[in-house]
């Protein structure tokens, strides 16, 4: 797990990437807090720490333009600068598509990020597509004074790439947010190429998400029936050391019919792997057993069996009131 709460931005700079290249010519030091914070947060917003990307290349790792910049700046902190300006040319080689828009780069170099309880570096890679209008409001001897300024929303949702060094005989681990699916392509493929460093962890976790997809989407089965599905899906992931599409349907879907298990196949038979459980563990967090009601009423059911659900939970219609419940059988409160 990265942990950066604590860590400290040593040297920061921004490029522009548009149809022009403009370089920065200036690596600043450590920022004051509060300008330190909001870039803290621009850095690492939003970024899956569970999943890991590592760099590659088909025939040498040196070839590799991000990987070798990033590791001169880990090996000689005085290269950030110029080595930021080499990501920059590189991104902006990536990026000659008219969907791809311009924006600001920002490159920032933190000391003292926590991985697995050591202290490591970290570069941040930030391409910013969009600005905002913020209100700037301030208290002038009392007099409220209201300025519109163009700026940057840092809680935004952007293209990152947080690159961890590992130590010199390593290669640095990668994480990274893509703003938009189609944007993965360029930024993770064009721009960083890099891959999935767990690839079991990564089947799983698609695998996983998947079939919660289409078990919720699809409108045949009852809530109680879609709790009891999820269930069972979840506890076939932990019984089972690898995941085969059939052997799951027919575990899981046994009642379903030849149209739902052909879509079933056609989704996730790309996921088949071996199975890992720290993506069992992961999931288990969004997987929601819960039936939630219109009226702010949730009902949390954490049962496998649907048989056992349909007996402990009924749906019912009260023509008196023109509305829906449930009724809940159970033997005593707990």
């Amino acid at each position: 797990m990265l942990e950066v709460s604590e860590s400290k931005l040593t040297q920061y700079v921004l490029h522009y990437v548009g149809d022009t290249l403009i370089m920065g010519e200036e690596a600043f030091p450590q920022p004051e807090v509060l300008l330190e914070a909001a870039f803290t947060q621009l850095a690492f917003n939003k970024i899956d720490v569970d999943q890991q990307f590592d760099f590659f290349h088909e025939t040498d790792i040196i070839l590799n333009e991000i990987y070798t910049y990033s590791k001169s700046i880990f090996n000689d902190e005085s290269s950030f600068l110029e080595q930021s300006q080499n990501i920059a040319t590189h991104l902006h080689s990536a990026s000659q598509h008219p969907n791809i828009k311009n924006g600001e780069l920002f490159i920032g170099l933190f000391d003292n990020c926590i991985w697995n309880n050591a202290v490591k570096k970290a570069i941040s890679i930030v391409k910013i597509d969009e600005k905002e209008i913020f209100l700037d409001v301030k208290n002038d001897e009392d007099r409220m004074i209201v300025n519109g300024i163009d700026g940057i929303n840092v809680k935004k949702v952007n293209n990152v790439a947080v690159i961890v060094d590992m130590g010199e005989d390593a290669p640095p681990a990668v994480f990274i947010k893509t703003k938009r699916k189609e944007d993965v392509v360029y930024w993770q493929e064009r721009f960083l190429k890099i891959r999935v460093a767990d690839e079991h962890y990564h089947k799983t976790n698609l695998a996983l998400t998947e079939v919660k997809k289409y078990i919720l989407k699809e409108e045949s089965f009852s809530n109680t029936e879609k709790l009891g599905l999820l269930n069972k899906t979840l506890d076939y992931f932990r019984n089972e050391e690898e995941f085969h599409v059939n052997d799951y349907i027919d575990t899981v879907f046994a009642q379903a019919d030849s149209t739902q298990k052909d879509v079933i196949v056609n989704t996730v038979k790309p996921y088949e792997t071996v199975i890992s459980d720290f993506a069992i563990e992961k999931s288990e967090k969004t997987y929601k057993r819960k039936i939630k009601l219109d009226s702010n009423i949730e009902i949390q059911v954490n049962v496998q069996n649907i048989d056992q659900v349909d007996e402990l939970i009924e749906i019912g219609y009260d023509e008196a009131t023109n509305r829906k419940y449930y009724k809940i059988y159970f033997e005593e409160e707990a």
